[in-house]
């Protein structure tokens, strides 16, 4: 198969009918932002069609007359090639080119010869500036798939995954092919802005990413909100028609500076924004659970000391722990709690001697005695429901150190602020 066709802006495919259908193909790019560079690090090679009578054809449309085999292949190869020709003849020094594969086309590549690796050296361009982009389709035999990785990560490629989140894209896939960078699907992005839940999942899937050794690109951006978000949830990349439409030409390195210093302006009055409601919301929890805990440093029993805690309507129950961990005595409830128990969790509903020493906001307290520690919000299995725990690490009368705790109901503490409990706070 040639490797390099002389003429990739044209794809011939035979129909059902054996008639021979004409495409012509161009390149479009759409950049890729760096937050911290305030500019363009790469592009997207996008596959832009049109037949024999001037119509345009969508990308999904055009691969669809290919079948798979040969002829899918050639057709993948010619887009690689158009795409390398038309970004080197824009002048790009210094940018990553995002080749799109499907998966298939990966796994089966070898079967019909090398290509990108001659077609690379035969245009004089650096594998290194190459990343590999494999978009979302099925695929099952991920073994091949990884070999294939394989291959390209010698050559000297980025692996990419695209459309984190959608389909087959999926951790999965990141354990078995360790890509350098992970693109988050376009419908997480969207869903960011409007669903709760979906925006406190969002930071810490990218931080699972990050974890995982990948770079992240929130992708598919297309309003400030969304740029916002991904700023806040600490992506390293963004792409979409907020900051570029794709376009055969590519923009000026500076041509978003002045929005990204927008955006950073923006997202630190946000922050200041959010840490003002934060603090008025939890502002009256924070002063009963203070006064709560000079009445037992004073000597009252536990019951005693936590009414006016338990009466404000966010508190669910109150709990004391040891110095080790352990829960001292049972929870004291609030009243509407009480009610709402669910008797199919009962078994793991919190007694005395319950160990919490390696629950993140007891240790949180234990570190910092004398301040109250905010936790980001988190499923009880109390519950089971999302709660926001207050505690605070002081001296009892005895001696010995303890922890007094506060569960509070995440969702009537937030109410509809999509950004309430994001970040962990202290106080």
């Amino acid at each position: 198969m040639d490797l390099a066709p002389s003429h990739p802006d044209t794809f011939f495919v035979e129909g059902e009918d054996r008639t021979r259908h004409e495409f012509s193909l161009s390149s479009d790019f759409q950049p890729i932002y760096s937050l911290a560079h305030r500019r363009p690090v790469g592009y997207e090679g996008l596959i832009r069609a049109t037949d024999a009578g001037g119509k345009s054809v969508s990308p999904a449309e055009l691969f669809a007359k290919a079948p798979h085999g040969e002829a899918r292949m050639r057709l993948d190869r010619q887009c690689r090639t158009l795409h390398v020709r038309n970004f080197q003849r824009l002048g790009s020094a210094r940018g990553w080119l995002f080749l799109n594969v499907d998966p298939q086309v990966a796994a089966e590549g070898l079967k019909f010869g090398p290509f990108l690796s001659q077609m690379l050296r035969s245009s004089g361009f650096p594998a290194h500036r190459v990343g590999v982009e494999l978009i979302e389709t099925p695929f099952e035999d991920e073994k091949r798939l990884a070999a294939a990785v394989e291959h390209y990560r010698e050559l000297g490629c980025l692996i990419v995954i695209d459309d984190f989140g959608a389909g087959y894209s999926n951790f999965d896939r990141i354990w078995r092919l360790k890509p350098d960078v992970v693109k988050i699907d376009r419908e997480m992005t969207r869903r960011v802005t409007v669903e709760p839940l979906a925006r406190r999942m969002f930071t810490g899937i990218i931080s699972l990413l990050h974890e995982a050794g990948a770079v992240v690109c929130v992708e598919g951006i297309q309003t400030e909100a969304e740029a916002l978000c991904a700023i806040d949830a600490n992506a390293d990349l963004m792409q979409g028609n907020y900051f570029s439409p794709s376009s055969p030409e590519l923009p000026a390195e500076s041509a978003c500076h002045d929005l990204f210093a927008r955006l950073i302006a923006g997202h630190r009055a946000d922050n200041a924004e959010f840490q003002s409601r934060q603090q008025a919301r939890l502002k009256p929890y924070l002063a009963a659970l203070k006064n709560a805990v000079q009445d037992l440093s004073l000597g009252a029993e536990f019951p005693q000391a936590v009414p006016v805690l338990l009466k404000l309507p966010c508190t669910r129950r109150c709990y004391l722990i040891g110095a080790d961990g352990l829960q001292i005595g049972a929870d004291v409830e609030a009243e509407r709690n009480a009610r709402a128990h669910d008797p199919r969790f009962e078994p793991v509903q919190p007694t005395e001697g319950t160990d919490w020493q390696t629950k993140s906001y007891f240790r949180s307290a234990i570190e910092a005695p004398g301040k109250v520690q905010v936790t980001r919000p988190y499923l009880s299995v109390a519950g089971p429901k999302l709660c926001v725990t207050l505690t605070f690490a002081f001296d009892a009368p005895d001696g010995s150190q303890q922890v007094l705790c506060a569960d509070l109901d995440f969702a009537a503490l937030a109410g509809e602020d999509l950004t309430f409990g994001i970040s962990t706070s202290k106080v």
